[in-house]
């Protein structure tokens, strides 16, 4: 792709132009003949399985289905699957942080046509879009992200289990690429249950269990600007473990998670939430507005999920039942079997059956073992 010189905020965006796509003909992956789509699910599947970061799953992705949508880049996006917030990214020769900050805006206040929901309720989980549309698909501030980059083509496909969203691919052609066809549009609709199953069988990977040996909850606070206003110090350190790859990251890539959350406090009627699987242990994010009129600034809070927030994840990751929920709940509570029996008014063979079923679904082998799994 070839860089696009701008003025002002669009100059800031171009200086995160992916330098793969200032090469004429350099695709991340070619296609090779006759993919099989079947092939392809269980390799996602395999992928998915091995994967030890979510950047390792996004380049086993971007490979395995390069076969029947090459690409120049892409960007893997994970949401919340109760509350629909973002909770990770990874992405390769994507756009940069601030253009990403300013997609999830679009997206977030609705200005975007093309959003997750919007693809899930449609029923056509693939949308196409160009650097020069026609007929206004997309909004005006999405297209100049386009040609500031130098994307001729993007496609995206929402991630989906029986209505359940799990995350959304982002696919990129540069502007001397060809542009994504309907043909290529049909083959990643072949590929969206896969590559939804694969995501989720990620994230269900990382066993639900808090960060331990985590430090005191920290908060960060922004102002109605999203001027980055006041950190503490185990702030600091909690938007660390949000980053892997810190050292090589900018402000926007470090913040990207405080700054979408804090957009969604701000949405009315929208749970400002997200549980963001770790390789220490599962994080939750939770904003609120400042006590203050009209102010617009926001309070995140990041800390170590308490098991508390974690069971609703549990229920949709591993298909645990409200009432399998409550046995749970008693046994980090402390009680004994006969006490669990008693308090749900349930025959102690009930409740014996309810943690049978409640290992077998998370791969626990033991009482002890899920609740020490939950327990900080």
């Amino acid at each position: 792709m070839r860089r696009v010189a701008r003025s002002g905020a669009s100059q800031d965006r171009a200086a995160d132009t992916p330098r793969t796509f200032a090469r004429r003909g350099a695709p991340i992956h070619t296609p090779c003949m006759n993919p099989d789509v079947e092939l392809i699910s269980r390799a996602l599947s395999s992928a998915a399985a091995e994967a030890t970061t979510i950047a390792e799953l996004g380049k086993a992705i971007s490979k395995q289905i390069a076969s029947l949508v090459p690409h120049d880049g892409y960007m893997l996006r994970g949401v919340d699957p109760i509350t629909g917030a973002a909770c990770f990214l990874t992405k390769e020769h994507g756009y940069g942080a601030s253009f990403y900050r300013a997609l999830e805006t679009e997206e977030i206040l609705g200005h975007d046509q093309h959003t997750l929901t919007s693809l899930i309720r449609s029923g056509r989980p693939v949308a196409l879009l160009e650097s020069d549309p026609s007929g206004g698909r997309h909004g005006f501030q999405h297209q100049e992200i386009m040609n500031a980059t130098g994307v001729g083509g993007e496609m995206r496909v929402a991630l989906a289990t029986r209505g359940m969203a799990w995350g959304l691919l982002v696919l990129l052609r540069g502007r001397d690429s060809r542009p994504f066809s309907p043909a290529d549009a049909a083959n990643a609709g072949r590929l969206s249950d896969p590559l939804a199953e694969a995501l989720k069988q990620y994230v269900a990977g990382r066993f639900l269990r808090p960060v331990r040996s985590a430090p005191p909850p920290g908060i960060v606070v922004i102002d109605s600007s999203d001027t980055i206003r006041a950190v503490t110090r185990t702030g600091h350190d909690w938007v660390r473990r949000l980053v892997p790859d810190i050292e090589s990251a900018d402000e926007g890539e470090i913040f990207a998670h405080v700054w979408n959350i804090a957009l969604t406090a701000r949405q009315p009627g929208r749970q400002a939430l997200s549980r963001i699987p770790g390789p220490d242990g599962w994080i939750v994010l939770q904003a609120q507005l400042l006590d203050e009129p009209d102010s617009g600034g926001v309070a995140v809070t990041i800390q170590s999920a308490s098991s508390d927030v974690l069971l609703p994840a549990a229920a949709v990751l591993y298909g645990i039942t409200s009432r399998e929920q409550e046995v749970i709940r008693r046994a980090l509570d402390g009680l004994a079997v006969k006490q669990i029996a008693r308090s749900l008014n349930l025959s102690l063979h009930t409740v014996n059956d309810h943690f049978k079923a409640i290992y077998r679904k998370t791969g626990v082998n033991s009482r002890e073992e899920l609740v020490s799994s939950l327990s900080r």
